[in-house]
This record gives structure tokens, C-alpha cells and sequence, in this order.
């Protein structure tokens, strides 16, 4: 059941803002730090805000060594159930990234070289140097970051829509202006006594974009960069006619991981920005309202409106 059946709102995606998740069960969409980065809306303004807020302090605390307080800002990035998207509802309610995961997170933090040295200041760039951080993690993190400007616009969509909502108590929200993980009491729609967060359709992707996303990082920087670099090219076995070094040769000298990524980024100082800029921004985009009905709706689209 969706939020639009649930509630008997008359219509579906199409004429909605926000994701018409199925309330029951996981929604394999995920929430896109970097389409939040992009899009220059309002709302969108406001949830990168808060992202560059907790980013700058976190990378902040690990370079002045100040561990306790990192560890308190991870403490908060528990995997939110209340937006459905990913594998939340298959989670135990109320799991914190906590333990296992946050120690994974806070270790790759303190030890990367991107991190470190600055290369790596925005938010949206992790995937592109974190090992293990896949679509659904970089969604969790980011969804716990952002997750008061979300209620926010969770209760004026409600408004708009006629939603009842119900008083909830709501953990771990992070204030910019205070950088504390607080507890409030909010109004939020429910089902069978749980809070729901409704989630804006234009800041989520697919599963795996994340995976896509460094393949074509890296081979942007093999094209671009690392094959026009006569030092990098010294050790390179050609396979070409006359000796002439081809795309495949660098990459079989070359293969992909994040810490060649990184030590590229910090070598070729253009690599990231005109990746951002020249490649990348061509091709960023919102899913259309297709693509998540493909997800989210077992039997199609149906306009009841």
C-alpha cells in the first residue's frame, strides 16, 4: 500500500512532490547527496546547508585529533526507518549506524588521504574515496543529516494534501546551529503507529549509481589525466601498432580503487573540478517520475486524479 492509496489522496506520483513510497515494505530508491548539491532550490538549498555544516565539523574534528567529538557526530547517523527508501523497513527499527558501521566510517575517515588533505570538502564526493560506502549507506547518512529540513517538508506536504498527522517524539536530529544530535516532539503522518518522513522526488537515484558513478570518475581521470601524463606512462607496456600506449594499457596498469582516485585528485589538482564541471554536470539528473514508478508501484501507473 502506498501513501497515496493509504491515504486516499485521488492521485498518484505524477502529481506529487514527494516519493509515493510503499509504506510496507523496502523502496529501492535512494536519497542523492549530489542532486541535493545541484539543484539550487530552495529546499534543496537548505538540506545542503546542513550537509556542508556537518561535513566541515566532522573533517574539522579529525584533523585537530579531536576524536570524542567526531565520534559524537557519527554517534547520530542511525539508519532512519521513517522514509522507507533503500532497506530500511528489512532493518531492525531503530538500529544505529552505531557500533559496527559507525567504527567502519569513523576508521575510513581518520585514515583517508582525501579527507586529509582536503581534497575531499564536499559531503556529495565520498563515494567517489570511500571503500565500502555504497547507495544505500551514503543515503542513510545523508537522510539522518538533513533529516529536520525532511519533517519540514514532510508537514507542508501534509498540509497541502490534507494528511492527519500525529505527535511523535523524533531522535537524533542534528542542528546547524548548535552541532548537537537533539530529541523533539514533532507532527508527522503515521502507519500502524509508526512516524513516516516523506522524502522529495527529485533528490533520489536507483540502486548501484554510486558503483557507476566512480567507474566514471575513474575513467575520466584515465582519459583525461593519467594518459597524458608522460611520468605515470613510463612503466605502461603498449599493445598498440608502432608502440603506441592504448586506453586498455593504462588501465591494466592502472586498475581501479579509491586510493588511486584519491592520490590522483591530490596529484592532478583539475582532476575533481573538471570532472564536477565539464563531465559530470551534463549528465546529473532527476529520475523521472517513470523510472520511480518502476519502483515503487507493483502493477504500473494508474492516474486516478
Amino acid at each position: 500500500m502506498n501513501i497515496s492509496e493509504y491515504y486516499k489522496l485521488g492521485y498518484q506520483q505524477q502529481k506529487l512532490d514527494f516519493v509515493d513510497i510503499k509504506l510496507n515494505t523496502d523502496n529501492l530508491l535512494f536519497v542523492d547527496p549530489r542532486l541535493i548539491e545541484s539543484l539550487g532550490t530552495p529546499l534543496a538549498t537548505k538540506m545542503q546547508k546542513h550537509l556542508e555544516v556537518f561535513w566541515g565539523e566532522l573533517v574539522k574534528n579529525v584533523k585537530q585529533k579531536s576524536f570524542g567529538q567526531a565520534d559524537y557526530l557519527l554517534s547520530g547517523l542511525g539508519e532512519p526507518n521513517e522514509t522507507r527508501l533503500g532497506y530500511a523497513f528489512s532493518k531492525d527499527y531503530g538500529n544505529s549506524v552505531g557500533n559496527k558501521l559507525r567504527q567502519r566510517i569513523a576508521n575510513t575517515i581518520y585514515n583517508n588521504i582525501a579527507v586529509k588533505t582536503g581534497v575531499l570538502s564536499h559531503f556529495a564526493d565520498i563515494e567517489l574515496y570511500f571503500e565500502d560506502i555504497s547507495s544505500d549507506r551514503i543515503s542513510d547518512i545523508t537522510t539522518k543529516i538533513i533529516k529536520s529540513v525532511l519533517i519540514e517538508f514532510t508537514q507542508e506536504q501534509c498540509r497541502i494534501h490534507k494528511i492527519p498527522m500525529k505527535t511523535f517524539v523524533q531522535k537524533d536530529i542534528f542542528d546547524i546551529n548548535t552541532l548537537k544530535w537533539v530529541s523533539k516532539k514533532v507532527e508527522l503522518p503515521e502507519y500502524f503507529g509508526k512516524p513516516i518522513i516523506f522524502v522529495p522526488k527529485n533528490i533520489v537515484r536507483l540502486e548501484n549509481t554510486a558503483g557507476k558513478n566512480v567507474s566514471c570518475f575513474y575513467r575520466y581521470a584515465i582519459r583525461q589525466f593519467v594518459s597524458n601524463d608522460t611520468e605515470m606512462l613510463k612503466d605502461v607496456s603498449a599493445t598498440g601498432k608502432e608502440g603506441k600506449i592504448l586506453i586498455k594499457d593504462v588501465k591494466s596498469k592502472y586498475p581501479l580503487s579509491k586510493e588511486s582516485l584519491a592520490n590522483w585528485t591530490i596529484h592532478f589538482g583539475k582532476l575533481l573540478i573538471d570532472y564536477k564541471t565539464d563531465h559530470l554536470s551534463g549528465r546529473l539528473r532527476v529520475l523521472t517520475d517513470e523510472e520511480i514508478i518502476e519502483i515503487i508501484y507493483d502493477d504500473g501507473y494508474s492516474d486516478v486524479g
